[in-house]
């Protein structure tokens, strides 16, 4: 009770939004996976994906990827990742990214508002927004398991009052990270068992929101497991053949310091991947680079949800590559379809 009560009192302040009849949030199209396949409001969707895990950091950053949702769509982008515990902060400084939560596990309301923002901006272009909750580089600020029980039941209390339908996700990004997750609950042995009591505590608060866990690629961990919905794999782990299944992050091909430049044999290697995701309707990636998502970075002006340059070379950052090759192969975002020029 004491914390519905919370969060009754936390929508209060979370601004203006458009009610349904009742009172209630006008809740966002529903994001379903049917028979392995991913829906979006009754449709049948293929989702291409941008990985912007530090856009909760502050309410400019996240300003600035709104700002940049319209070109994203044009592009043939209408999935985003964002994340609730930050993900490398990049260049100069790998702990920079946000933490949404107490070390108690209460969400921090100024990140929430931050998330249904983000999630409400994609809805009006007929994106998806995957969440990822916690990660090894931040999981360390949550005291406890209690702690982890109450961030994911309070952020899945949140989704599901909100009416924020045209979501998944991602209760813990490299499961069984083999030097920095620092909770009994996110390693190995026994990971089967503890990926489905993670996604239990979820169900019983979201229960219309697709979740799993993504193992860290160099373990063995199962992507799969008792109650998972979404198949997370990582960096080159080979795509699964059944199920809907997310890459989390392609490979950095561009380094963290130098993010947004890359040679020809990266280009290629990046071409390779994307092609890969053609012909798979039931599979989808979240393309990363440092140059989108590290805090401050080379040119200081991180992360950069802007496309940039073509990224030739220190004076061409950017990430036009992947943008140019989706409008051409894919073509842009007009939900619920990509339309070829």
């Amino acid at each position: 009770m004491k914390h519905l009560t919370r969060f009754l009192l936390m929508f209060l302040v979370l601004g203006s939004t458009t009610l349904a009849a009742g009172g209630e949030p006008e809740p966002t199209r529903e994001f379903e996976v049917r028979e392995g396949l991913p829906w979006l409001g009754g449709s049948r969707v293929k989702l291409w994906g941008m990985r912007c895990s530090n856009a909760l950091m502050s309410p400019a950053v996240t300003e600035r990827l709104v700002n940049n949702l319209d070109n994203m769509a044009s592009h043939g982008i209408n999935l985003l990742n964002v994340s609730l515990q930050g993900t490398n902060g990049g260049f100069p400084d790998k702990e920079a990214g946000p933490n949404a939560f107490a070390p108690n596990g209460r969400l921090f309301s100024k990140h929430a508002e931050r998330l249904e923002t983000v999630i409400r901006e994609a809805d009006r272009r007929g994106m998806v927004v995957c969440i990822t909750f916690m990660m090894p580089r931040k999981d360390q600020l949550l005291r406890d398991e209690a702690a982890v029980r109450r961030g994911i039941e309070e952020t899945g209390t949140f989704l599901h009052s909100r009416g924020l339908r045209n979501v998944f996700v991602n209760l813990y990004q490299e499961f069984n990270h083999p030097s920095r997750a620092d909770h009994d609950i996110f390693i190995e042995p026994n990971g089967t068992e503890k990926k489905a009591q993670l996604t239990a505590w979820f169900k019983a608060t979201a229960p219309n929101v697709e979740a799993g866990i993504c193992p860290n690629h160099t373990t063995g961990s199962s992507s799969t497991y008792p109650g998972c919905e979404i198949t997370f794999f990582q960096e080159l782990m080979p795509i699964p053949e059944t199920g809907f299944a997310v890459n989390t992050e392609t490979a950095d091909r561009d380094l963290s310091g130098n993010g947004g430049v890359f040679n020809r044999f990266a280009l290629a290697s990046m071409h390779k991947e994307w092609e890969s995701y053609l012909d798979k309707p039931h599979a989808a990636m979240l393309f990363r680079s440092p140059f989108v998502e590290s805090v401050r970075g080379k040119l200081g002006t991180g992360p950069n949800f802007e496309m940039g340059g073509k990224g030739t070379s220190t004076g061409d950052r950017g990430v036009q590559p992947y943008y140019l090759w989706l409008r051409e192969n894919v073509g842009r975002w007009e939900y619920p379809r990509h339309v070829k020029e």
